[in-house]
C-alpha cells in the first residue's frame, strides 16, 4: 500500500512538472517576447559630411528602446547594410554604447569613413542602418523600419578647436561707462588640410540650436582671425539691432574650409547692460525753444553714442546739445567733434546750422565718429537710380512727415545698389544699409542699397530711427467717377526707365470721386488736402466732373508729388 502511495504521488508530480515543462517548453520555442520600437535620428536620407579632419569626433544614432515580455534585459546592435541588402550579411556592425545596453551608437566619424569604404568608397555612397534588438530568447527584433543614409568625404577636413572666452557659464557686463574698451570671444585655431579656414561666430537662445541664430559675425581679418574683438559700444549696438536683451545665451563658433563646417563646443554667457541709453537735448537760437534749456529739445537715442532726430531749425543760428534737460552743466560743444556736415563750429563751442532756409533739419549726433550732421533731407545716388555715383546729381528726397523722407526711383538690378548723401556737396556722412540688421541705416561700415527686380520704388527713409523701406509700386486710379468704382482701380501706365517718374492713363469718369493707390491696396494711396494739385498720403479725395481725361501722376520728389487731370 505503500509503495502505491508513493507511486500515485510520483505520477502526480510527473505530471504537474509535465504541465510546468510545456507551459517553459512553448516559451523556449517561441521565445521571450521583444516590444516593437522605431528609429530616431539621424532621419531618414540624412547626408553626413565624413570630416576626416576630425575622425576621432562622434556622431550619434539613437532609437525608441524596446521592451521584454518578462523583463529581460535588452541588447542592440547597430547594422549597416547596401540600400538593396536585408541586413543578414551586413556591412557593418557594432554594439550599441555600455556593451549594447543603451538605445544610442556613439560612432566616430572614422568608423563612419569604414562604413563609407565598404557602402563604394566614392562620391556619396548609399546605405541603410537598423537596430538587431535580443534578449537571450531565440527572438530577435528589429527596428520597424531601416533609415537610408548619405556619406561623403571631406576633401578639406577641418580639425576640432575649443572655446576660450568668455568662459562657459559666465557673465559678460556691457558698460556705457567703459564702452570704449575692447570685448573679446575668443577660440583655439582649427586646422585644415588646405590649410585655409574661416570662422564665423554665432549667438542664439540659451537652449537654441544655432539654425537661425540671433547673431552672426564674421571673425576678425575677413574671418581669418580665431577671435572677434568689438568695443563695448559696439557689441551694444550689435545686440541692440539684433534685439539680444539682458539675459542667459549661447555661443559658439564654426570652422569653414574649402568643403566642411565644423562646430563642436558651445557655451553659455549671461548678458548684462549698464549705465547705457544715455539721452542728449538739442537747444539754441536755432531751435523752436531757442537758449531755453528747461524745454531742451530730447533727440531719439539711436545706439550707443549716436542720437538723432528732426527738428525746425533756423538757418545761420546757433545751437549746442546737453545732457541733461534743465542743465548748463557737461555741454556738449564743438570741441568734442572733427567733422561737421551741414554745420560749423563758432566761437564758443556752438554749431551754426549751414542751411539757407529756415525748416526742418534732421540732426545725427556720433560721438563714436566724432561727426555732427545737419540736413534739411536725405539725398539718393548709386549707380542703380538715374542720379548715379557723384553726389552733386543726387536727388532730394521730401519729407512726408517729420523726419520721414520718401523717394520713387526706377531702380535697377544692375548699377551696384544706391545709397543717400546728407549734402550734394560730398560723400561725407553718407547712409547705408547696415550689415547686421536688416531694415536698418548705419552711417559708418555700411552696404549699398539694393533691389532684386528692376521696378518703380517707393524708398523710405526714417531718420529718426534710423530705419528704411524699399518697396515696388504700380499705380493705379480708384474711386465711384472711375469704371471700377471703389472696389478696382484702373491701371496706370509707366515708361520703364531710370529718370521717369509720371504714371499715366486715359480714363471716362463720371461726376465724382477719385483716388491714386498703389498695388491695388490702401497702404500706399494719395489724395489732396486742399485740391490744390499736391499730393498728400491718406488725402482727401479728389472731385471730378463726368469727362474723358488723361491723367498724370508725377511721383518726383524732387519738385514734389503732383497730379494733372486734363480734358481731351
Amino acid at each position: 500500500m505503500n509503495k502505491l502511495v508513493k507511486y500515485i504521488l510520483l505520477i502526480a508530480i510527473v505530471t504537474i512538472f509535465a504541465s510546468c515543462t510545456e507551459d517553459i517548453g512553448d516559451f523556449t520555442v517561441k521565445g521571450e517576447s521583444i516590444t516593437a520600437f522605431e528609429l530616431a535620428g539621424p532621419e531618414n536620407n540624412v547626408t553626413v559630411k565624413i570630416n576626416t579632419g576630425a575622425l576621432t569626433e562622434p556622431y550619434t544614432f539613437s532609437w525608441a528602446k524596446a521592451e521584454s515580455g518578462l523583463g529581460s534585459s535588452i541588447k542592440y546592435t547597430i547594422e549597416f547594410d547596401l540600400p538593396d541588402g536585408d541586413f543578414s550579411k551586413p556591412l557593418w556592425t557594432k554594439a550599441s554604447d555600455e556593451s549594447g545596453a543603451l538605445n544610442k551608437a556613439t560612432l566616430t566619424f572614422d568608423e563612419l569613413k569604414q562604413i563609407y569604404g565598404k557602402g563604394g568608397n566614392t562620391g556619396v555612397v548609399s546605405v541603410k542602418w537598423n537596430v538587431k534588438a535580443e534578449n537571450g530568447s531565440p527572438n530577435v527584433k528589429m527596428g520597424q523600419v531601416a533609415n537610408y543614409l548619405k556619406l561623403s568625404l571631406s576633401a578639406d577636413g577641418v580639425s576640432d578647436f575649443t572655446l576660450l572666452k568668455p568662459l562657459d557659464k559666465s557673465i559678460i557686463l556691457l558698460n556705457g561707462s567703459t564702452e570704449n574698451e575692447q570685448l573679446v570671444f575668443d577660440w583655439n585655431d582649427a586646422v585644415t588640410t588646405s590649410k585655409n579656414v574661416t570662422y564665423k561666430l554665432y549667438i542664439d537662445k540659451q537652449n537654441g540650436d544655432f539654425s537661425s541664430p540671433l547673431l552672426t559675425l564674421s571673425a576678425d581679418n575677413e574671418g581669418k582671425a580665431s577671435q572677434i574683438s568689438l568695443t563695448h559700444a559696439q557689441w551694444k549696438i550689435l545686440f541692440d539691432q539684433n534685439k539680444i536683451a539682458a539675459g542667459a545665451y549661447a555661443w559658439t563658433v564654426k570652422a569653414f574650409s574649402a568643403d566642411q563646417e565644423w562646430m563642436n563646443e558651445t557655451f553659455q554667457i549671461f548678458i548684462e547692460f549698464a549705465n547705457w541709453r544715455k539721452p542728449i537735448y538739442i537747444v539754441g537760437e536755432a531751435t523752436s525753444v531757442g537758449w531755453d534749456i528747461n524745454n531742451a529739445l530730447e533727440m531719439n537715442f539711436i545706439s550707443p553714442n549716436v542720437w538723432a532726430g528732426a527738428f525746425q531749425l533756423k538757418a545761420d543760428k546757433e545751437f549746442k546739445f546737453f545732457p541733461e534737460k534743465g542743465s548748463w552743466d557737461n555741454g556738449m560743444g564743438a570741441n568734442l567733434f572733427t567733422s561737421f556736415i551741414g554745420c560749423t563750429a563758432v566761437d564758443g563751442g556752438n554749431f551754426k546750422n549751414s542751411g539757407t532756409s529756415d525748416g526742418y533739419y534732421f540732426v545725427i549726433v556720433d560721438l563714436n565718429s566724432k561727426t555732427i550732421t545737419v540736413s534739411d533731407s536725405p539725398k539718393i545716388l548709386g549707380g542703380s537710380v538715374v542720379a548715379g555715383w557723384s553726389p552733386g546729381d543726387a536727388i532730394a528726397m521730401q519729407m512726408v512727415e517729420t523726419g520721414v523722407y520718401d523717394t520713387y526711383q526706377y531702380i535697377t538690378v544692375d548699377g551696384s545698389g544706391f545709397k543717400f548723401v546728407p549734402q550734394k556737396s560730398g560723400w561725407d556722412g553718407d547712409l547705408g544699409a547696415s550689415k547686421t540688421t536688416a531694415g536698418s541705416l548705419a552711417q559708418t561700415d555700411e552696404d549699398n542699397l539694393s533691389v532684386t527686380k528692376d521696378g518703380f520704388y517707393r524708398v523710405r527713409t526714417n531718420m529718426n530711427d534710423f530705419t528704411y523701406t524699399v518697396v515696388e509700386t504700380a499705380w493705379g486710379i480708384i474711386g465711384d467717377a472711375t469704371p471700377g468704382g471703389w472696389g478696382e482701380d484702373t491701371n496706370m501706365t509707366f515708361t520703364a526707365a531710370k529718370g521717369e517718374y509720371v504714371w499715366k492713363a486715359d480714363v471716362t469718369l463720371t461726376n465724382g470721386l477719385i483716388k491714386f493707390r498703389a498695388n491695388d491696396d490702401w497702404a500706399i494711396n494719395f489724395g489732396d488736402n486742399g485740391a490744390n494739385g499736391s499730393l498728400e498720403y491718406g488725402g482727401d479725395n479728389i472731385a471730378v466732373t463726368a469727362g474723358t481725361y488723361h491723367i498724370e501722376l508725377i511721383l518726383n520728389s524732387a519738385t514734389g508729388f503732383k497730379y494733372t487731370i486734363t480734358a481731351k
